[in-house]
């Protein structure tokens, strides 16, 4: 039960949706599920259930009879039963790590009518014998589980075989699609899906460039009658992300978030590098602090207060962020001692370091600043909660906040 790790965007899509399917892959040669679908999703959704259950309670909302939602968590057959009884005795630690990241359920009690439960479906004969229509009745909130994968060949690749064409794949190469998708977001692919689809090796990465910089118009409507038409496609983002980028703009196109006032560190924002592009910038902020690779124009950085502090991604060094973060929170302080200073946190995605360093600057700025002494993971994540409630695509890196705790660990930034 991973507490920087919520998905509460998920969670909320599946209850008003009264179910949802979730895909994923393995590399195992022998297992047929992911443990991700196997034991961590079902782990998740008895978490969310007992608390949900806990809320309507509260509420005066919950049935006579509301044992259902205590039952899980719900683990497929194929894990042994000592495992079972192993994850059973630590449903409190669950349901304490859920609590301890300072989530008010209440709104997702309010919509989820049947308490969440798993049902797995593979390429053999699990889930053969299911149906919407049957799921649909169920006395439970199904969440599908579909695993991708087909047996092992050579190499550790996979051979798939789609409309006569064939082509190798490596189950995890979709992880951390910001180191390949070249600004490729899921919506674009949507929308360009049969370009895409149909380019060769030679000519793909121009057509990616073009359709990031805004150089492809909308396709033309797919012949319906296609396999490769989406057909009802429902929106990838939260009603919360639509609602910032409709208010606020994309965050991948210069719009900004600026953090709750229950932060308490004053005016700040968080961006991605394409702020810098808005003819607007310098009304935007009193002062821009860049974490990442990316250089900005100097003609741009010298029209207002700026600080560009260096740091690459996790994958590539685990230190940069941690080594950064004196220099960001010195920046900030100073930015901070003009009554009413605006500042923008911006990183080259405005996803993932940004959000870091706005959780860094909680801790050592917040209204109850922590020292190395009393501080925890749990406040790192409360901190992140606070952040993703006006920033609802903020997604770090597990690694980001790690270097953010052990930064404080380490230091003495506080005093």
């Amino acid at each position: 039960m991973s507490a920087t790790r919520l998905n509460r965007r998920v969670a909320m899509a599946c209850a008003a949706g009264r179910g949802g399917m979730i895909v994923d892959a393995t590399r195992s040669a022998v297992k047929r599920f992911p443990d991700a679908l196997s034991k961590t999703v079902p782990i998740w959704c008895d978490a969310l259930n007992r608390a949900c259950a806990r809320a309507k309670r509260d509420a005066g909302a919950a049935d006579a009879d509301d044992r259902a939602w205590f039952e899980g968590p719900h683990l497929p057959e194929w894990v042994a039963e000592h495992e079972r009884n192993s994850i059973r005795a630590l449903v409190p630690e669950f349901e304490a790590s859920l609590k301890s990241t300072g989530w008010d359920v209440g709104e997702l009690a309010a919509i989820l009518e049947k308490p969440f439960r798993c049902v797995w479906v593979s390429r053999g004969e699990d889930g053969a014998e299911l149906s919407l229509e049957s799921l649909a009745e169920a006395d439970f909130t199904p969440l599908i589980l579909v695993t991708a994968s087909a047996p092992l060949h050579w190499r550790g690749e996979r051979r798939v075989g789609v409309n006569g064409h064939s082509f190798a794949y490596v189950p995890g190469a979709a992880d951390d699609e910001e180191s390949w998708s070249r600004g490729l977001t899921a919506d674009m692919f949507h929308e360009h899906r049969d370009a895409l689809l149909h380019a060769s090796e030679r000519d793909i990465d121009n057509i990616i460039a073009r359709i990031v910089d805004g150089r492809i118009g909308k396709p033309r409507e797919l012949d319906p009658r296609s396999r490769l038409a989406p057909r009802g496609c429902a929106p990838m983002d939260s009603r919360a992300a639509e609602e910032a980028n409709r208010s606020n703009g994309a965050i991948c196109a210069g719009g900004m978030r600026e953090l709750s006032p229950e932060c308490g560190i004053g005016r700040c924002s968080i961006a991605s590098f394409a702020v810098y592009d808005r003819a607007d910038m310098e009304k935007l902020a009193d002062a821009f602090l860049h974490v990442g690779e990316t250089v900005v124009d100097p003609s741009k950085a010298c029209s207002t207060a700026f600080l560009h502090v260096p740091a690459r991604k996790a994958k590539v060094s685990r230190t940069d962020l941690m080594k950064a973060l004196p220099r960001c929170i010195d920046f900030a302080r100073r930015t901070f001692e003009t009554p009413g200073a605006r500042l923008c946190v911006t990183c080259d995605d405005g996803v993932d370091h940004s959000v870091a360093v706005a959780v860094a600057l909680c801790i050592a700025m917040g209204p109850s600043p922590c020292s190395n002494a009393d501080l925890d993971k749990d406040d790192v994540r409360k901190q992140l909660a606070a952040v993703s409630k006006t920033h609802p695509d903020a997604r770090p890196t597990r690694a980001s906040l790690k270097q953010v705790y052990n930064f404080f660990l380490h230091s003495e930034v506080a005093d």
